[in-house]
């Protein structure tokens, strides 16, 4: 038998060396972040108490305003008002004390915090802090300002109570088998909440009585191993709560459902498939771009330019997600009430075709909006 070259030797050490070194802070991370937390860094969170009171149904808003408060997280809180929805703000920045006691006056709890975790090490505090009314409570929602809320005719809140399910969120992702720039003209749509990484957005949730009596709810939170890692906060956070209440059986659905967006795109008028086209929002994608690109010039009104076209849509939302990919189709059709900030700074291309979407909004939200999205581009 032939002795192993040394080459091959060293090659598969330093493999397995990378290997340790990639796992190691992985590790270390998932035991001792959570604990060190909850006993050292939560030191520095501080409570306020405001002056509303809590109701029936409660929010929880999750801030980060490293610009200061702005005037669509006050919106949002008139708009919770409104709904007869008391606010618990979570901001994982700084608050200066205008700003603090511009919230008082607003919000019910005040919960200041290091940014730790990102969203979900702010919502286990809030529910964490609620953990004695919850049982109580008809509904809560589960917030943040990574999105902007926009004007609608029918408010994403009275549609939730509609929908009448134990979870409810705004949308969901990856409900259906990935398809990439290579094989989009062979994609089959087959929707099923069954996908292992299937999940409900956590920008907007809404969270029924029977789960918030359910024991292990709260248990869930308080064993919720924090990351500073975003890959890996939303699988353990959107992906890990989406497993766990179905596992248990509750009821759930999406006010923008994805589910026969197929058939929506392939109703379409010609001229208004190549608007949702020409709309697509594509961050952090060169690849889709470069798709996109090469599909707008085949024929609009041939058989083959208006199935790349459908098919092209279709494999974006499969990749990346409807609430990133089709603001456009979802706000002019749907009235939806959601546009996702984070295209703004991940590629020029998605900036562009975001701002051309707020650019025609109608409304106050959307006109803040816009002039919010115009500020983040300056900087």
């Amino acid at each position: 038998m032939k002795p192993i070259p040394a080459w091959k030797l060293k090659r598969e050490f330093n493999r397995i060396v990378a290997q340790v070194s990639h796992a190691l802070p992985i590790m270390w991370e998932y035991l001792t972040l959570t604990p060190r937390y909850d006993f050292l860094l939560s030191r520095k969170r501080k409570r306020y108490c405001g002056t509303k009171q809590l109701s029936a149904e409660v929010a929880v808003y999750l801030i980060f305003p490293k610009d200061g408060l702005l005037k669509s997280h006050l919106q949002m809180l008139a708009e919770l008002d409104k709904q007869n929805i008391a606010p618990v703000v979570v901001s994982n920045y700084p608050l200066s004390s205008d700003d603090l006691d511009r919230l008082k006056s607003l919000c019910a709890v005040i919960i200041e915090r290091p940014n730790v975790g990102y969203d979900f090490g702010g919502y286990r505090d809030a529910i964490r802090e609620l953990a004695p009314r919850l049982s109580s409570l008809d509904r809560l929602f589960i917030l943040n300002d990574s999105v902007w809320m926009l004007d609608s005719k029918k408010s994403w809140f009275d549609a939730v109570r509609e929908a009448d399910k134990d979870f409810c969120g705004a949308t969901s992702n990856y409900g259906i088998r990935r398809y990439s720039d290579l094989d989009f003209r062979e994609l089959v749509w087959e929707y099923t909440p069954d996908h292992w990484n299937f999940h409900y957005a956590s920008y907007a949730l809404a969270i029924g009585n029977r789960i918030l009596q359910d024991r292990d709810f709260l248990r869930f939170w308080k064993r919720f191993r924090l990351s500073n890692s975003k890959k890996r906060t939303v699988r353990r956070g959107e992906i890990g709560l989406s497993k766990w209440m179905k596992e248990k059986g509750y009821s759930h659905t999406a006010t923008s459902d994805v589910h026969n967006i197929d058939k929506e795109m392939r109703a379409l008028e010609p001229d208004d498939l190549q608007k949702v086209f020409e709309h697509l929002v594509l961050p952090e994608s060169p690849r889709l771009v470069k798709k996109r690109d090469e599909v707008a010039q085949t024929d609009l009104h041939s058989a083959e330019g208006m199935s790349d076209r459908l098919n092209f849509i279709l494999m974006s939302v499969s990749s990346l997600a409807i609430g990133y990919v089709l603001p456009y189709y979802t706000i002019n059709s749907r009235g939806f009430q959601f546009i996702k900030k984070s295209p703004l700074w991940l590629s020029e291309d998605s900036a562009s075709i975001t701002m051309d979407i707020l650019e025609n909004l109608e409304g106050p939200l959307g006109r803040q909006a816009c002039l919010e999205a115009k500020d983040i581009l300056k900087t």
